[in-house]
């Protein structure tokens, strides 16, 4: 039931942190990166280069996922809103 992952070049990648399975803990993050895929080789082998340190090196595309940068904008307008206490009219007498 393993899903065929298709990649190609200049794609941005997370890849799947294997030692976390020794370690137990709820928070630690299973997939780290941003990487870049640099060459698909065939039958499964990926060339993948870090964001960061530039480093490069191939992985089974197994372990990779696709990630998903986000589509907001980095500047969007933002409505300021006063928190004030509200003034209210006082109550008419008949």
């Amino acid at each position: 039931m393993i899903s065929r992952k298709e990649f190609s070049i200049g794609q941005k990648v997370l890849l799947f942190n294997s030692w976390l399975k020794i370690m137990a803990g709820k928070l630690w993050s299973k997939w780290i990166g941003t990487f870049v895929v640099t060459n698909v080789f065939p039958y499964g082998a990926v060339e993948i280069k870090s964001a960061g340190t530039d480093k490069v090196f191939k992985v089974n595309r197994q372990r990779l996922k696709l990630f998903h940068e986000s589509l907001i904008p980095e500047e969007e307008i933002v409505e300021e809103l006063s928190l004030e206490e509200p003034s209210y009219p006082s109550p008419a007498t008949p």
